[in-house]
């Protein structure tokens, strides 16, 4: 559904976001259609597609041993791709590897338009808690994210940064499967497992921006010891780095390619029996996400293969019964996201501009909070420090 701008002078924020929410949507569309369907006058129009028409921003993901940047375009295009294996313990050595990124991207001739700024995901949870950056499945040894004011105060751009999975699942609602749906579950599989609840098009983040850490849910009472102190967590069973743990892989730089040759062969037993004991920890944290939360769908994304979540997805079959069943089809309950390996730098690269392609009135309002209410939520505009979405 398209959203109708307003004539009021003040609205002139909410016009814009509408207008450019249509060129995102549709690609390809003349002002003469955007007209018509927001129900603005030509010039209004024109002068909104006029100022800018263009720009791009950097999405760069964090993960275990592996950074990977991207400069991507306001309709979800990634233009240029970088991938780089690194010690992610050395908090100076990534930022050099970062800024060594950003230059490059920078110098292609896609970066030529406008720069909205460089959007940062990694693991989480990010406010420090029990399990804040322990464990081989986030950024262990971290123990503050003042690398990212660095990294603002050296590229002289904006810096966004989010938990991987919430800058994910606003990717998709503006750039992919999600973008018709107004509530679902994003299940971010990737050498962890995250979460985030969209309700309303905007990710549920609790007290403390902590919500729906999916991966530390205890789901086999006296399983695996987990890095967070508790056993049988469910990401202990379903991510990769339990695949990698299944497959003897130590090496992040060597497990997404034993990953896939082991798939591609399809004899491997370790793997094979790994997958038939992830695929009953999948249906039942579905069974469980859904009783909970009823959302229209749950999206699998992250950086985990392709081929691997789709089997994973097919061995779960049958779903268990859940309010979802018999409402929604297998199909639609569960929604492989197109973006698979990128959705991460993409969900980064949104973190710039989300507040820009948004025409929603509650994203709006945010602009005209407080200082201290803005900080929360909109990554502390007007101050010296890197934003947090």
């Amino acid at each position: 559904m398209v959203s109708r701008g307003t004539t009021q002078q003040s609205s002139a924020p909410f016009n814009r976001r509408i207008v450019l929410d249509v060129i995102r949507r549709q690609g390809s569309i003349s002002r003469r259609e955007i007209v018509d369907l927001v129900s603005l006058s030509p010039q209004t129009v024109a002068n909104i597609t006029n100022d800018p028409h263009a720009g791009n921003s950097i999405g760069i993901s964090l993960e275990p041993g592996r950074v990977s940047a991207g400069l991507v375009n306001l309709v979800g295009e990634i233009l240029e791709r970088r991938e780089v294996d690194i010690d992610t313990h050395d908090q100076r050595g990534v930022l050099a590897t970062v800024m060594g990124l950003v230059r490059e991207l920078r110098r292609r001739p896609a970066a030529a338009d406008r720069l909205w700024g460089i959007g940062v995901a990694l693991p989480g949870p990010l406010v420090k808690t029990d399990i804040s950056f322990i464990g081989p499945t986030t950024l262990e040894g971290w123990s503050d994210l003042s690398v990212f004011d660095e990294l603002r105060d050296a590229s002289h751009l904006q810096v966004f940064y989010s938990v991987d999975s919430v800058a994910a699942a606003l990717g998709e609602t503006l750039f992919g499967v999600a973008r018709a749906l107004d509530n679902f579950f994003y299940m971010h599989f990737g050498v962890g497992l995250g979460g985030t609840l969209v309700v309303n098009r905007s990710a549920h983040r609790g007290a403390n921006s902590n919500a729906t850490e999916i991966g530390h849910i205890p789901a086999v009472p006296g399983g695996k010891p987990c890095y967070c102190g508790n056993a049988g967590c469910l990401e202990r069973y379903l991510s990769l780095q339990s695949l990698a743990e299944a497959l003897g892989v130590s090496e992040a730089a060597d497990r997404d390619a034993l990953i896939i040759a082991a798939l591609e062969r399809n004899t491997d037993a370790a793997l094979q029996a790994w997958c038939r004991e992830a695929a009953e920890r999948l249906r039942d944290a579905v069974c469980v996400i859904e009783n909970m939360l009823d959302p229209l769908a749950i999206v699998i994304g992250g950086s985990a293969p392709k081929l691997l979540v789709e089997r994973l997805v097919a061995l779960a079959e049958p779903l268990h019964h859940s309010v979802r069943g018999g409402v929604a089809s297998p199909a639609t309950r569960i929604v492989l996201s197109e973006r698979q390996e990128d959705s991460s730098i993409l969900g980064a690269a949104v973190l710039p501009i989300y507040d820009l392609l948004s025409p929603r009135f509650e994203v709006l309002q945010q602009d005209r909070r407080a200082e201290a209410d803005v900080a929360g939520l909109l990554g502390q505009r007007g101050t010296r420090r890197a934003g947090r979405l």
